[in-house]
């Protein structure tokens, strides 16, 4: 049977750039970065390492980005906002919607601000002085604690959703100003509907934001491969030291059963797995992925490659 990446709405793609969770840059896999491209218009979804480069793979042009929007600030999925930002201001200098948890506006503006020397060694050669980079920000700090769907962006071609899931559940061992944020996306676009996780352990609010989603677009981590590669990693550390951090990542992170659970009670169509952790290419057996959903949900699952369309 036909995958459904194989066979996209023409108007409206959802685009996976990098399909590898972070932050240690993979050999087989760009980091995590999505992109929607309706109509011609490309919508940013997170943007690890490596955006740039998978965007032009994938023959879109940097100068048809309308907006970005992160799901939260570990650097595997921010990492590229600030060449983003300052390739927009070097050939096209326009203003640049950017919509993320608390802190987006002050990573943005920093980002920019940090590259005075760039902008300096770009001056003209001929015609008037550009804008600064930092005058062509419009970043957005979404409330924090969302604990609803927010309407946070719409235009001719989208309406975009925004909702606070629950990454960030083991406590730290330091002291915090304020534990981070992470939200979720639901985007409704040339009649369909995209939902997109960048990290969330187990939560209600990410399951009722997915509920009749066309394509649930969701990370996943296996827990039997990460156990795998830490005992080949941290040769000689305690055992309990290692099924803490495999324990950690199931808390903060999706199993293949919880998403099946998930996408099963949500009534989404179709399930998209990214941001793998470990990569798909160290897993033994890579079937465990559909099996283990498989338990709880019925519909097609698609392991996405980088830039897979759907």
């Amino acid at each position: 049977m036909p995958s459904p990446a194989q066979s996209p709405a023409p108007s409206t793609q959802w685009i996976t750039f990098g399909t590898s969770g972070g932050p240690a840059v993979q050999v087989q896999r760009s980091q995590i970065a999505n992109a929607l491209l309706v109509n011609g218009a490309i919508y940013l979804f997170d943007l690890g390492n490596g955006v740039q480069r998978q965007m032009a793979l994938a023959g879109l042009p940097e100068n048809a980005i309308k907006a970005v929007f992160l799901s939260h600030h570990h650097l595997d999925h921010n990492a590229d906002l600030g060449p983003i930002i300052m390739t927009r201001w070097t050939f096209f200098p326009s203003p640049l919607p950017i919509f993320g948890p608390q802190g987006t506006a002050a990573l943005a503006t920093g980002l920019a601000r940090s590259n005075a020397p760039t902008e300096l060694a770009g001056f003209p050669t001929f015609g008037p002085a550009k804008p600064t980079a930092e005058s062509l920000i419009r970043a957005v700090d979404l409330p924090s604690g969302l604990s609803a769907q927010k309407l946070v962006f719409e235009d001719e071609n989208v309406r975009i959703w925004a909702i606070g899931v629950d990454h960030f559940q083991v406590p730290p061992s330091v002291a915090l100003p304020h534990l981070p944020d992470a939200v979720a996306y639901r985007v409704e676009a040339g009649g369909r509907t995209f939902v997109f996780t960048g990290d969330s352990g187990p939560s209600s609010r990410l399951t009722e934001l997915a509920r009749g989603a066309d394509v649930l677009v969701t990370e996943v981590v296996e827990p039997e491969g990460i156990a795998a590669s830490l005992a080949q990693m941290m040769k000689g550390a305690p055992a309990a030291a290692r099924d803490s951090i495999v324990n950690g990542m199931t808390r903060n992170h999706l199993t293949p059963r919880i998403i099946g659970e998930m996408a099963q009670k949500a009534g989404v169509k179709h399930v998209v797995l990214t941001h793998f952790v470990p990569s798909p290419e160290s897993v033994a057996d890579q079937s465990i992925y559909r099996r283990e959903i498989a338990v709880n949900y019925d519909g097609p699952v698609s392991l996405a490659n980088d830039l897979d369309r759907f």
